[in-house]
This record gives C-alpha cells, sequence and structure tokens, in this order.
C-alpha cells in the first residue's frame, strides 16, 4: 500500500509541476500507460493530446473544455488540487523517474507471478524462456526510442549536403580567428569559458552573444546569475555604443549632448535584437525557459549563455560537491544536445593558479575541473598578463582554446577595452 501511495503522490506532483509550468511537457518520457490512478492516466492522455494540437497544457486550457472531458480527471477542482500540491518543480524529474520505475518492477512483478503460478502446475522449460522473453521485452521497454542507425546516417547525409557553401556552419563568436578554430558555436556543444576575477569572462561572451543576436535569424538568450538585467543591459549598451560603462552609473551627472546621442542611438539598435535576460538558477528551470523561448520564436535559432556554473544550484543537493557539479555539467551538455542548441558557461578558476610564475590557466585550475573536462565541448580560457603585471593599459588578452572535441587547439590574441567591455578581433599594442 506504501508503494501504491508513493507512486499515486509521484504521478500528482508531476501532473501538477506541468500545470504550474506547461513547457514541461516537453520534458515527459511516460506513456499513459505508466499512470496507474485512472484519473492521472486521463489527465495526462488529455495533456499529450493539447500539446500534440499545438495548445498548452495550463489549467485554463484544460478546464475550457467540454464538461464530459473535464470530468474524466476529476473536474476544475482536482486541477487546482494538483496545481497547489506540488513540493517543488525542481524535483520534476525524479517524480518521472519514481513514476517509471515503479511501472517496470510492478509489471516484473506481474511476468513473475504468472511464473510461478504455471510452475506450480507443471516445470516446463517454456514457462521460464517466456518469462525471460517479457522480462527482456520490459527492459527494452524502458529505453529511450530513437532513430535507426541507418536514419541517422541518412539524416547526417542530408545535412553535409545542406551544409552552407559560404558562412560558417555554428553560430557566429563574433571573432573571426575563434571561428577558424570552430567554425562558430555548434549546436549540441557545450562551451566552457573559464578565467580568473577581472579577466572579462562576462565580457566577453556578452560581445559573443550581442553579434549573435545582430545577425538574422538568432536569438541570444543570457541565463545571468551572478548580475542584476541592470547591470548586464548597462554593459550592452556600452558594447553596442562604445561608452564608458562607469559613465552608464549617473548619466544624468556627466553626459554631454554627444554622449545622449549616441546612447540613444544605441538603445534603438538595441531594441530591434531578440535578446533575453534571465535568472533561474537550477539546469530543469533554465531548460524549461529555454524551451518557451523557442517555442514564442520557432522561427529563430537559438543560443544560450550562463553566468556562471557554480552559482548553479542543484535540484537535490548531495553532501559531495564533486557529484553535484557533474550532475549539473552532464544536464547542461544534455540540454545542448536534447535542444541542438550551443550553451556557453562560464567558470571560475582556482585560486592556485595565482601561485604559478607561469599564471596562465590550464585544464586542472578548473573547479571540479575532472567532470568539466571530460564533458565539455570546447573549452576556453581568457588570460591578461598586463593583469598580474599591473599595467592596465596593457588590454591584449588571450584566448587559450585548451580543448576543442571537434578541432584545433591554440591561442588566439584579442583585445580588450575595459572601459567599454568591448573586445576587439585587433590586437593593439
Amino acid at each position: 500500500m506504501a508503494n501504491l501511495q508513493f507512486q499515486y503522490d509521484n504521478e500528482c506532483f508531476l501532473l501538477g509541476s506541468i500545470l504550474q509550468e506547461p513547457e514541461l511537457i516537453e520534458e515527459v518520457n511516460l506513456l499513459p500507460a505508466h499512470f496507474i490512478h485512472e484519473k492521472n492516466r486521463a489527465l495526462f492522455q488529455n495533456m499529450l493530446d493539447l500539446h500534440n494540437r499545438g495548445n498548452d497544457t495550463d489549467i485554463i486550457s484544460l478546464s475550457q473544455q467540454k464538461d464530459t472531458k473535464v470530468s474524466q480527471f476529476g473536474g476544475k477542482d482536482r486541477l487546482r488540487e494538483l496545481y497547489q500540491s506540488v513540493p517543488s518543480l525542481k524535483a520534476f524529474s525524479r517524480y518521472q523517474d519514481g513514476i517509471r520505475s515503479f511501472h517496470a518492477i510492478f509489471k516484473a512483478q506481474d511476468i513473475a507471478n504468472q511464473f510461478l503460478n504455471e510452475c506450480h502446475h507443471s516445470h516446463d522449460m517454456i514457462h521460464l524462456e517466456t518469462m525471460i522473453s517479457q522480462l527482456s521485452k520490459l527492459e527494452a521497454s524502458t529505453v529511450k526510442k530513437q532513430l535507426s542507425f541507418h536514419d541517422q546516417l541518412k539524416q547526417r547525409v542530408i545535412n553535409h549536403h545542406n551544409s552552407p557553401t559560404v558562412g560558417l556552419s555554428g553560430v557566429h563568436t563574433g571573432f573571426k580567428e575563434i571561428n577558424a578554430f570552430t567554425d562558430g558555436w555548434q549546436p549540441a556543444d557545450l562551451i566552457i569559458v573559464g578565467g580568473r576575477p577581472s579577466m572579462g569572462k562576462t565580457a566577453f561572451v556578452l560581445n559573443s552573444l550581442l553579434y549573435a543576436a545582430k545577425q538574422t535569424p538568432y536569438f541570444a538568450t543570457l541565463f545571468s546569475i551572478e548580475m542584476a538585467s541592470d547591470q548586464i543591459i548597462d554593459r550592452l549598451i556600452a558594447i553596442e555604443g562604445r561608452i564608458n560603462l562607469m559613465k552608464l552609473r549617473n548619466p544624468n551627472k556627466v553626459f554631454q549632448d554627444q554622449d545622449w546621442e549616441k546612447y540613444s542611438h544605441t538603445v534603438g539598435e538595441l531594441e530591434r535584437l531578440k535578446f533575453d535576460i534571465r535568472e533561474e538558477y537550477t539546469v530543469p528551470d533554465i531548460r524549461a525557459a529555454v524551451r518557451k523561448n523557442m517555442k514564442d520564436y520557432p522561427e529563430q535559432k537559438h543560443i544560450v549563455a550562463i553566468d556562471f556554473l557554480t552559482l548553479l544550484k542543484h535540484p537535490s543537493p548531495s553532501q559531495n560537491t564533486h557529484k553535484d557539479v557533474t550532475d549539473i555539467v552532464q544536464d547542461l551538455k544534455q540540454m545542448a544536445k536534447d535542444l541542438k542548441i550551443p550553451v556557453i558557461v562560464l567558470a571560475q578558476l582556482n585560486r592556485g593558479v595565482e601561485k604559478r610564475l607561469d599564471k596562465r590557466p590550464n585544464m586542472s585550475d578548473l573547479r571540479e575541473s575532472g567532470s568539466i573536462e571530460q564533458i565539455a565541448d570546447v573549452v576556453t580560457f581568457l588570460y591578461r598578463d598586463g593583469y598580474y603585471q599591473n599595467q592596465d593599459n596593457d588590454q591584449r588578452t588571450e584566448v587559450i582554446i585548451a580543448k576543442n572535441r571537434n578541432g584545433a587547439t591554440g591561442t588566439i590574441p584579442l583585445t580588450f577595452e575595459k572601459e567599454t567591455n568591448t573586445f576587439f578581433d585587433e590586437v593593439k599594442r
């Protein structure tokens, strides 16, 4: 009975989560048959039907159907109860895993009981073979379906034939030399941008996102966990308009007429962009937000950046920091693969780099470096020698591509204009 109650609760929590966050329906890999409660099964089927017709799966859409349809899953009051029953949206994947596990074990128990009943009357090997066959099919049914190898090969050939004759296969990084190494930020890639504080990591990524958003048909989303959206917007204005960032703290105090003219023109340019600044800080919430943007702007190609890794929260944290970080990085990589978008993640480095004579970063300087190094497709580091030499006028920056799963590694020189937070391909000496 306790197990049945556990399954019923998981079903209610999962359905309530979808009611609260309709985009989560995209994350579901269950069938109506996985639900043991009749009304839950009817509601889930109804959600799938609405989603397949391109409609939302929120309370309003579900409750505005015919009374006969609504009564199948318990009525409008039950929808409100489910909506309010969810302990945490962060545990959505756990609710789903619990439902799948219970369903598999429940079916296995039925198969085993049938085998025991048949063996009670006769010891025939056919009964054992039947049970093994049924259990094998049950195991296979829990594996996510995918295209056959031949279909995958065919799709890849189509992609190759449709590849551009000019331009890039990925999203323009904003920098010609980096494009030469990566051919742009590639769909499905997890890209790590690491560096010590004050190296310009956020500025570098903002420059790249801004360039991408100015190209048709790209939509850029930044998840800014460290900085408030006002600070990010000021940086975007500074980069786009080549305006001193310090002046934007109190423009009325320091701006002249020509400064306001430049400011107005810059804001007008930024208003045209498909750009979103958000503050979600768990991978499930980030994933749901990206899916919503993709649904709202289906004609756009999307690129995502997260500032930064160690501020992300695990939905179910353990006492093992390394495990939590590994889970987060794996989930980010899976998100990039599933949504087929580049995901750029900023990462801090260990303080150990400061103790070395040569302070250029390497893989081991990444916090929890083992999991990041293994999972990420591209790992880049920013390094400015002038920072360590106390030479603020030396703005030469090295972009060190330490890992590139599908390309070359190397060092690319850029110039960082700190006053405007702008990076340039040209190296100024």
